[in-house]
């Protein structure tokens, strides 16, 4: 079969604060996206969108290698093919992400977060449409086989998760995202198994809490993993093993503090 080759045209360029790829944060930063004076006309009415994809080219990729081996992986499944993976090594290296839209100035967009260094280039942009894009029953590999249960990458990558879900980076995120990193390492089990159930307070004060509990855990009332209770209390359920968690009444802090807290400080635990 032969190969046809395809023009792609960059409409764009990332303005970022970080320049090196490898000081970018998992969950990105904010940045800004200049479009090119020939393809403002493209822009028209994009503020009605409060997110958008972001498709941009990475130049320096390795478009050679279909295989990587990824050490945060379980041993036997460490060597990966690129297609089932985000890495930025792929034949034609198009980098997909989606960010919010804080505001439309001229050509510039300013999102939030975005994980493309300084000067990538912009190939595309999309709207993101959640009755198109959201699928909450999705799992990943990562979901699955990953070993670094007890990471700061993986922290982080739970308060963005729940950041999507519950709309904001609220103090609960934060605690939440904690909370679940604590269980998942407690009983080497992932969030989203699914022999693991958690009950969640529909208490007013803890509704933030049960957003970010059934964001990570993907729990859903269908599966029998989501329970609800008026009580203060919320739980963990895996196979013969119950943690009965009570939240404290957070400080007033910076997210920062929160996130280096004894968790003891942040949540009563009762086995």
């Amino acid at each position: 079969m032969s190969l046809e080759t395809f023009e792609v045209v960059p409409i764009g360029v990332v303005h970022s604060p970080v320049a090196d790829r490898r000081l970018m944060p998992p969950g990105g930063v904010q940045a800004e996206i200049e479009v090119y004076p020939e393809f403002a006309d493209g822009l028209l009415r994009i503020e009605e969108n409060s997110h958008i994809w972001v498709l941009g080219w990475f130049v320096d990729a390795d478009r050679e290698r279909l295989q990587l081996v990824r050490p945060e992986y379980e041993p036997p499944r460490r060597r990966r093919g690129v297609f089932g993976l985000r890495s930025v090594a792929r034949p034609n290296p198009i980098a997909l992400t989606a960010t919010r839209l804080l505001a439309v100035e001229g050509t510039r967009l300013r999102v939030a977060p975005l994980d493309f260094i300084d000067g990538t280039l912009v190939v595309d942009l999309k709207r993101y449409s959640p009755s198109w894009d959201c699928i909450f029953s999705a799992r990943s590999s990562r979901d699955r086989y990953l070993i670094d249960l007890a990471s700061a990458e993986r922290l982080a990558e739970y308060e963005l998760e729940a950041m999507n879900f519950h709309g904001e980076l609220c103090p609960w995120v934060v605690t939440g995202a904690r909370l679940i990193q604590y269980v998942s390492v407690s009983w080497q089990v992932r969030p989203k198994d699914a022999e693991l159930a958690v009950t969640v307070s529909v208490r007013p004060e803890l509704c933030h809490l049960a957003d970010v509990l059934q964001a990570l855990t993907g729990a859903t009332f269908a599966s029998g993993r989501l329970l609800v209770s008026g009580e203060e209390a919320i739980a963990f359920h895996w196979r013969e093993r119950t943690l009965v968690v009570v939240p404290r009444a957070l400080p007033s802090t910076e997210f920062t503090k929160l996130r280096t807290l004894p968790l003891e400080d942040l949540f009563e635990l009762l086995q």
